[in-house]
């Protein structure tokens, strides 16, 4: 009779552990972008950090070591003015493709804008204006959880701006 090793088999089940486990950091980091909007990262005209909130715009666990993020700028952003978000690709992005925007009261996705030619080592610049988020300034005026997601819907960033 011959007898089978049972070294494959272990293989598998540690290349299915350590796949998944990638996975579950993901699935907690979107969860935790879809929570209601807190604080914000306050900064000035010129993108300098006056205050941080650890909570954001922090990069997915997808894209740690290709994607680095300069908090959207300025925070908060005066209704007659326009802030920036910053995102640089390092390496070779998972997608061409990055979508910014925002869930509404109503859990409805509002999109911002969209950068459809993300190639490695590029600087893609999303402009936020608040007219988006409100025909005028008592109608937009609040705190808003924005979401950066790539052409596969995984999120890659998120973070809070306040629009004044």
């Amino acid at each position: 009779m011959k007898k089978i090793s049972s070294l494959p088999l272990v293989v598998l089940l540690l290349l299915l552990i350590i796949s998944c486990g990638g996975n579950d950091a993901q699935d907690s980091f979107e969860r935790e972008a879809y929570a209601l909007a807190e604080n914000i990262t306050e900064t000035n005209f010129q993108g300098d950090i006056i205050s941080r909130d650890d909570n954001d715009w922090r990069v997915s666990p997808y894209y740690t070591g290709i994607a680095d993020i300069s908090p959207a700028f300025p925070n908060p952003v005066p209704y007659v003015d326009t802030a920036t978000l910053e995102v640089f690709i390092n390496g070779s992005p998972l997608s061409s493709y990055m979508e910014l925007g925002y869930l509404d009261d109503l859990g409805n996705w509002n999109q911002l804008e969209v950068s459809e030619n993300v190639s490695d080592f590029t600087l893609n610049t999303f402009r936020i204006n608040p007219v988006q988020f409100g025909a005028n300034a008592d109608l937009a005026k609040g705190i808003y959880r924005l979401i950066l997601l790539d052409g596969n819907q995984r999120i890659i960033t998120y973070g809070d701006i306040l629009i004044e």
